[in-house]
Parts: structure tokens; sequence; C-alpha cells
């Protein structure tokens, strides 16, 4: 298991800046669940992985999208 670094105080006024979030409303918004089997998608997936991963320039690609910066959700 990982190991954090104590919480710092520091980051405490990153919460007093008074910045509300607003999100968008939608009434006429609709909720479906997927009609896609979680498994055939994840059937799907794993035939298309290795097919994904030997394009020309794939692991630039990827490498290049990486987040350099470990963080906590």
């Amino acid at each position: 298991m990982k190991e954090y670094p104590e919480h710092s105080p520091a980051n405490d006024a990153l919460g007093e800046t008074g910045d509300i979030l607003e999100f968008p409303v939608a009434p006429d918004f609709i909720s479906r669940p997927p009609k896609i089997d979680p498994q055939a998608m994840l059937q799907r997936i794993a035939e298309n992985i290795s097919w994904r991963n030997s394009r020309p320039g794939e692991r630039e690609r990827r490498l290049a999208e990486k987040i350099a910066v470990e963080f906590v959700l």
C-alpha cells in the first residue's frame, strides 16, 4: 500500500476562494442504461487492444497524454 504525504494546511486555502461550481440543468434529460452487455464490450476491447497498441506512434501518443504527477481523488 502506498504512503501518502501528510495533510498540508496550505491546501485548505483552495476551498476558500468562494468559487461555486454551477452545473447545467437539463430537465428533459433521460438517463438510460447501456444496451450493450458489459461482458460483450469487454470482449470487444480485449480483441482490439493488441491492434490499437501495434499502430505506429501509439506508444508516443499515449506517453504524451500521460499525467506526470500522481494525485489522489
